[in-house]
């Protein structure tokens, strides 16, 4: 959009504010501000609408907005006092009072693409390459995706060309996202070129984009600073809880797909040879998409550097290659004719372009950075000069090899040695600051004035082509500066390697300083940098707390890979100095680390980090941290390796005889007591130690003792059938989890709900909660996840007798999701068995008792309490369905004492229940009447409604097989209410309603046969 006033023009895709065609320069907060102003120039503009929306709500001082606003004034000609175009309203607020015009133009990138100077930006020898552009651009947009990954040594033009095809692109329509990686971050800095894509085209025209991102990406609108507000922020974050980098991979890839739907783009990324993995993981997701995309990606990088440092980059281009989802641009260097051609079009001069063309060729190879500079290096020697507007050669002597360095290295060595004192000065500190810097992180460096090197480093732009200007720099403090750039970062290389040990330290750690000083409150934002400068300064504790930070701005992006390389640093760095408190952060760091590799997967690091944490704390002697290291083993084990997870609770349990703390020592008792429980089975001695934590944690308000409370006190309780007590253990384990980001504990607490609400009953509440966990897991491409909640569901289908609907979500789950998971491996042979015997396929559910019987073999482990009490009773409904009487009365006795002692009445109901099928079986009415009796005594006096229908099944047919017409007819019923209020959980065309009433019907149908009564269900 193009706002037009007096003679201004405000160029809101372009942003730029220019008069008759020349840019005038504003900070970003100034244009901001001034652009918003005029888009509500209907009213008056409060502070509080200027501060929600230039600083996203953050507390700003009053000097600070006014200082803004004098600068709108400033940069469009007015004043305080005239007040011609802004006016300030006493109390009120301001409001822009000037004619304006609107005006629509053709979309041009409001992005900036790569700064390349005039000269340099001459692009000859690149025929072929363009042509490839050309065609892609025709399949760009039709709609298929393009990736071209643009190839060539240090200094052979990428950027150059890449710049000229943004051009030539921009004219065709397309909007631009560029991002660039940085050497000196490299892999360690997540998505770091995306993000800043994101961020740079957000502040160029946010509302569009922030849009699309909240629809089709709302794991990356977290990253995008002052994108939402504070309300909106935690919304968000619910939304992305338990996300994966997998979903963040395929919803950045999303977005392109609508953000092209639009309009096309090209999607810029420079130097990949620098950047992080999981930039590429996005790169090579979008590479192999195959949606309708009007998306054009560009990709440059330096394959003997990438080769050199084995960053992956390279392996990536060539799979992509082989499976023909990319195309190669290789810039060689320029032939002799190029060269000339080049020449041709630098000085405007054919002829003296034919004779320079020989000896520059000779010179250089081609090489079109050399040629750029030994042009340069002739015409500052004025063996070139410029006469009447024409360029001339002044010497043939100018090309004598002894005056003329041979390679580039050299030729940039004869550009410094040219410098001054002060200007080499200023260039040492500038490639300290970054290929990209600011003026004012230079004066820093310096120990001087901003102003005065400012002025320095354009006097230096005038006479060198050294430094280019990249815009201005504002930071959290209100220092603003202009930036600046090395031209190349060949030059910054050179520069800084040459800087003595000592030097360089120091002014490491005067950048850092300043850096620190400037973003105080906002240092996460540049913590990476924070700490570079602070370890390269030799400030260890400082870099410390800044590759923490950078740690977790990493995990909030899902870079939990990312996040332990900065904390593999940071221990690193721990080694070289000596901490005040070298054992509690040491403890800290490996915690912090172990979370972050159990994150991305790798147990077997997260656990050998918490083993280097319990090793450390019985050095220091602290007994507390050696427990509480064992007790987060034996956590993460619980699941996938039970050997580990019995051995670190036994553990726990003989380390604590020795605390004089008596609440946390009941506590991690406690813990691991609750483990052996789930594990092991019911055992007194266990059950007292949960209990005791349970008594002297019940005032507690601290987190962590909140979550072992509430896994102590959901373990128990399921065993004691306390359901709905277990279930708000469960369901307020995972407020507490949700609260501290973490999935795994959140996942743990999942499944003790749900266990839970399947034996309540409240089928309703658990479809709901588990199918909004499916949908979330699935968004977050968390397959573990996953399989759990269908899972879930088949036990919900199978206990609603829709035998079919669970055998189909069990065979969704990809057994290769189940390697490393032994409790979900039980859990879904579990219910693919009842799915069987319900399907009355005995051999089917044979293959599933033998799987189970096998695996627990192998590997030397029983099964947890709440699959053993589902495969027991499954077993005796087995071979009740096969006829081996005997063989089912063997199960119901191992269900019967393994939950007898808790006891767990749900399930010593049913082991009754079995026991009286059983023994009508075999032909004993005395015992099937007194199992009965006592299966029945259970579930009259309490609310098991699985558990209830099955005993008044077995009554109705027991009571009926014997004569006892009045007693069956009274079980029947009873057998007939509690599945008819099971199938009230659903509506009646809901698949389970109708399961569940269709089992009911036959059964009906089949127990009033026994007793010759005319049917009672209409």
């Amino acid at each position: 959009m193009l706002y037009l006033f007096d003679d201004l023009v405000l160029d809101t895709d372009q942003r730029e504010l220019r008069r008759d065609g020349s840019p005038i320069p504003l900070q970003p907060q100034v244009f901001d501000l001034l652009e918003y102003l005029i888009r509500h120039r209907a009213r008056v503009v409060t502070k509080d609408d200027l501060i929600g929306a230039i600083w996203g709500g953050r507390i700003v001082s009053e000097s600070a907005l006014t200082t803004r606003i004098n600068a709108a004034r400033t940069g469009i000609g007015d004043s305080g006092e005239a007040q011609r175009l802004i006016k300030t309203l006493p109390r009120k607020g301001v409001r822009f009072i000037g004619t304006v015009r609107e005006a629509a133009k053709k979309l041009e990138s409001a992005v900036a693409p790569p700064k390349v100077e005039k000269i340099s930006s001459l692009v000859v020898g690149r025929t072929a390459p363009f042509e490839t552009i050309d065609r892609m651009t025709r399949h760009a947009l039709s709609g298929q995706r393009q990736m071209a990954f643009v190839t060539g040594e240090a200094g052979i033009g990428k950027t150059a060309f890449i710049a000229k095809a943004i051009e030539r692109l921009t004219e065709q329509g397309f909007d631009l996202l560029y991002g660039r990686c940085t050497e000196r971050f490299g892999t360690d800095e997540v998505f770091l070129p995306l993000i800043d894509a994101l961020v740079n085209r957000y502040r160029a025209n946010g509302p569009e984009l922030i849009s699309a991102v909240r629809a089709h990406a709302p794991t990356w609108i977290l990253q995008l600073p002052g994108a939402i507000d504070a309300s909106e922020r935690a919304a968000f974050q619910d939304e992305v809880f338990g996300a994966t980098r997998e979903r963040m991979l395929r919803e950045f890839c999303d977005l392109l797909e609508a953000l092209s739907a639009g309009r096309p783009w090209v999607l810029v990324l420079e130097d990949l040879h620098w950047s992080d993995f999981a930039t590429l993981d996005v790169v090579s997701r979008f590479a192999r998409g195959n949606g309708t995309a009007r998306v054009l990606a560009l990709c440059s990088y330096r394959p003997a550097d990438s080769a050199a440092d084995g960053h992956p980059i390279r392996r990536l281009h060539r799979d992509l290659e082989i499976h023909g989802c990319c195309s190669e641009l290789r810039l060689d260097r320029l032939s002799h004719s190029e060269v000339e051609r080049y020449l041709a079009l630098r000085f405007d001069d054919a002829e003296l372009a034919s004779s320079l063309s020989k000896p520059v060729f000779e010179r250089t190879l081609g090489h079109p950075l050399f040629v750029a500079s030994l042009l340069q290096h002739l015409i500052d020697q004025e063996s070139i000069v410029e006469i009447d507007g024409r360029w001339r050669l002044s010497s043939q002597a100018a090309f004598a090899r002894d005056r003329i360095p041979d390679s580039l290295l050299n030729m940039i060595g004869y550009e410094l040695d040219r410098l001054t004192d002060n200007e080499r000065r200023l260039l040492d500190v500038a490639s300290v600051a970054g290929e990209d810097f600011s003026a004012a992180l230079v004066a820093a460096g310096l120990s001087d004035d901003a102003i005065d090197v400012e002025r320095d480093i354009e006097a230096l732009i005038r006479k060198d082509h050294i430094l280019v200007r990249s815009g201005v720099s504002e930071w959290p403090d209100g220092t603003y500066s202009g930036s600046y750039a090395f031209r190349h970062i060949l030059y910054q290389n050179i520069i800084y390697q040459n800087l003595s040990p000592g030097h360089r330290t120091q002014t490491h750690k005067r950048l850092g300083k300043r850096l620190e000083e400037a973003h105080a409150g906002h240092t996460p934002e540049i913590a990476p940098a924070l700490a570079l400068h602070f370890e390269q300064g030799r400030e260890f504790p400082s870099a410390l707390r800044y590759l923490r930070e950078a740690a977790e701005s990493s995990t909030e992006r899902l870079g939990h890979a990312e996040a332990a390389s900065y904390l593999t640093r940071a221990l690193g760095i721990l080694d070289r100095f000596n901490a005040a408190e070298e054992f509690p952060v040491r403890v800290a760091l490996l915690r912090q680390r172990s979370w972050a590799l159990r994150s991305c997967g790798d147990l077997v690091g997260s656990i050998r980090d918490l083993r280097d944490m319990i090793a450390c704390a019985e050095q220091a002697g602290e007994i507390k941290q050696q427990l509480n290291g064992l007790t987060a083993v034996s956590s993460l084990c619980l699941r996938v390796d039970r050997h580990a997870c019995l051995e670190a609770a036994e553990d726990v349990l003989s380390r604590s005889q020795a605390l004089a703390d008596d609440t946390f020592k009941a506590l991690v008792q406690g813990s691991s007591a609750s483990v052996n429980l789930f594990l092991n089975g019911w055992r007194k001695q266990d059950a007292a130690l949960c209990d005791r934590a349970i008594e002297l944690s019940a005032s507690a308000t601290n987190y962590g003792i909140l979550i072992r409370r509430n896994g102590i006190s959901g373990i128990v309780d399921c065993w004691r059938s306390r359901y709905q007590e277990c279930r708000r253990a469960g369901t307020e384990g995972k407020r507490l989890a949700r609260l501290a980001g973490d999935v795994y504990t959140f996942v743990l607490f999942n499944v003790l709900e749900s266990i839970a609400l399947i034996h309540l009953g409240e089928w309703r509440e658990l479809r709901r909660e588990i199918t909004a966990g499916l949908e979330l897991a699935v968004r977050n491409a968390n397959g573990p996840s996953s399989a759990l909640c269908r899972l879930t569901l088949a036990w919900l289908h199978v206990e609603a007798m829709d035998f079919d609907g669970a055998r189909e979500l069990c065979e969704s789950v990809d057994d290769s999701l189940l390697v490393g998971d032994q409790s979900t491996y039980f859990h879904k042979r579990a219910v693919l068995a009842k799915a069987y015997v319900g399907l009355n396929d005995p051999s089917g559910a044979r293959r599933q008792f033998d799987d189970i019987e096998r695996r627990r073999l192998e590997e030397g482990i029983d099964i947890e309490f709440t699959a053993a009490t589902q495969v027991y009773h499954c077993l005796g409904e087995y071979y009740l369905q096969v006829d081996d009487f005997t063989q089912a009365q063997s199960c119901a006795r191992q269900l019967h004492d393994y939950v007898a002692s808790a006891p767990d009445l749900n399930h010593l109901a049913q082991a009754h229940g079995l026991l009286a099928r059983t023994a009508l079986g075999l032909g004993d009415s005395a015992e099937a009447q007194v199992q009965l009796s006592r299966a029945l005594e259970i579930v009259d006096n309490a609310d098991f409604p699985i558990a209830s229908w099955r005993v008044y099944r077995t009554a109705a047919e027991i009571f009926a097989k014997y004569g006892d017409v009045d007693r069956a007819a009274t079980y029947r019923l009873r057998f007939v209410e509690t599945v008819r209020r099971l199938a009230q959980n659903f509506e009646p065309e809901d698949r389970l309603h109708k399961s569940l009433l269709a089992v009911l019907a036959a059964r009906t149908a089949q127990l009033e046969a026994m007793t010759s009564l005319p049917s009672r269900l209409a």
